[in-house]
């Protein structure tokens, strides 16, 4: 029995203050005179998406009035391809449609913001993927999500949005099949929120162990510290389970999965970290082995190549290569490339070899035990923490592919095939990342939760990274049809009007 300090009451209650939440909530005052409550447990709203650079864009009034060529029906059908068709067509087609209509409007209530952005390109696509807006004037684009997360927060001040913050949600009373109240632990004790509709943008469960116990044990058995602090929020804690269940909500387990990438190679060094990336360097874990034909997260992708990673030990890699491997490397970097590599591209070397190693010195000198120099290869095995023996006949073994031109072990191409036996010696360390974890309420094309057992749930919209829908779950390889920060403003975008909308039918 709960002991209510204060009572609310409004039609509309938004779970979670990050990018789906806030989206749903400004865009839901914005169409409707309804009144509308924003619960999130943080300090602050805008969650990760104010850590995002960009968001992929189709069919904005924002491209066509660049002439930019429309390949959303195309796009859409890859992404059908690419999910093998087991995703709702229209809840797929819907979110891309989101993605531009919920741009446009975020400039049309932003002011003078339209020209602030830039063509140019999604990062994992390359200059050959869809010409998207950019943020200007900020490194590699970065800025844009929070440009956006503040353009949230100052529509709801503006249309009378309460955005109640340190309001965590512990607790929903049901009353004919919807959420009729929601209870929220604050400062001042218990507080009770009456609503008609909700949306629930909890977000994800990474920090709750004994989902990840379920999820991907290997895990939590590495005690990996991610590079990417974004993704794996203390806030992230799957408080948005136990509220779907009592409502009644099809939680859709069997979708539940991580987003791991790697190698990451993330040093000061630019050289280091292209060699991080190339098909001249080798690549061996821990006990001194290799263990892929490299570079894994150029060829297959850098979110599926974390996946073969986290099964090495420790979750650890390093890249191993010496001067031949440097030369080939920037002699490679030189040439005419048709196409574009997408996130990694083509990557440049300085003009002469002096320029080469002190670039390098700024990671190796550190002292930070990520970036490695040796002239032999046992000392370069010392400072990696493996064992000399076994490097050493790893990359014996490796020479001799070289010199038969074939490599039988890990199948490098013929013409990747460069010795590693002219000191000095170099290894830069590669760990895992994730980009977050995936999975929760099964969502129609409306955004409204589907109910444990068939039907939908009356009121119930699920957006971000607790819905599930956008998305297929390849055993643990997360295989999807847009990105994370396009799906968090398309379906709280979505959800807001639907929302809305019943809202509306009710009343009559």
């Amino acid at each position: 029995m709960y002991h209510f300090a204060a009572n609310k009451q409004c039609d509309l209650v938004v779970l979670g203050g990050g990018g789906g939440g806030m989206v749903a909530a400004a865009r839901a005052a914005s169409i409707s005179g309804k009144k509308v409550i924003v619960l999130e447990k943080t300090s602050h709203t805008g969650g990760g998406a104010v850590f995002a650079s960009m968001i992929r864009t189709f069919g904005s009034k924002w491209q066509k009035k660049r002439n930019l060529p429309d390949v959303m029906n195309q796009f859409i059908i890859n992404a059908m391809d690419s999910t093998y068709w087991k995703l709702e067509p229209r809840l797929v087609s819907n979110t891309f449609r989101a993605t531009g209509e919920f741009f446009d409007w975020f400039c049309d209530i932003a002011g003078d913001v339209e020209d602030e952005f830039e063509v140019g390109y999604y990062i994992f696509d390359g200059p050959d993927g869809p010409k998207v807006p950019l943020l200007k004037g900020t490194i590699s684009h970065w800025g844009a999500g929070q440009l956006i997360m503040k353009t949230m927060l100052e529509q709801c001040k503006k249309l009378g949005v309460e955005v109640l913050t340190k309001h965590r949600v512990v607790d929903i009373e049901v009353k004919k099949g919807r959420i009729a109240a929601i209870i929220a632990e604050t400062e001042k004790g218990y507080l009770r929120v009456a609503c008609s509709a909700c949306v629930l943008a909890t977000g994800s469960w990474i920090n709750n162990k004994e989902v990840m116990k379920k999820v991907s044990p290997a895990y939590l058995k590495a005690k990996i510290d991610p590079i990417c602090k974004a993704h794996i929020s203390p806030a992230y804690t799957g408080d948005g389970i136990p509220l779907a269940k009592k409502a009644g909500a099809f939680l859709d387990y069997d979708s539940f999965c991580l987003r791991l990438m790697g190698p990451m190679t993330l040093s000061r060094s630019e050289v280091m970290n292209n060699m991080g990336n190339s098909p001249y360097s080798i690549f061996v874990n821990r006990v001194g082995k290799r263990w892929c034909c490299e570079p894994p997260q150029v060829r297959m992708g850098l979110f599926n190549s974390g996946h073969v990673l986290l099964e090495q030990p420790g979750s650890v890699s390093y890249a191993v290569f010496d001067e031949n491997s440097l030369a080939a490397a920037i002699k490679e970097s030189r040439k005419p490339h048709d196409g574009y590599g997408g996130f990694f591209g083509y990557p440049r070397f300085p003009e002469s070899m002096q320029e080469v190693y002190a670039d390098m010195d700024k990671a190796i000198n550190t002292g930070k035990g990520s970036a490695f120099k040796a002239n032999t290869m046992e000392g370069l095995a010392k400072k990696m923490c493996v064992s000399p023996k076994a490097l050493k006949a790893t990359v014996s073994g490796y020479n001799s592919s070289c010199q038969a031109g074939v490599d039988l072990d890990y199948f490098k191409p013929a013409n990747n095939l460069v010795p590693i036996n002219r000191p000095p010696y170099f290894a830069i360390k590669g760990t895992l990342g994730t980009d977050g974890a995936f999975g929760g309420v099964l969502v129609n094309p409306d955004m409204q939760a589907y109910k444990d057992g068939g039907g939908l749930v009356k009121g119930l919209y699920v957006v971000g990274d607790f819905a599930s829908g956008r998305f297929i779950n390849r055993g643990g390889v997360k295989d999807q049809v847009i990105n994370d920060c396009s799906w968090a403003f398309a379906s709280g975008f979505i959800a807001a009007a639907n929302a809305c909308k019943y809202l509306d039918e009710i009343a009559k």
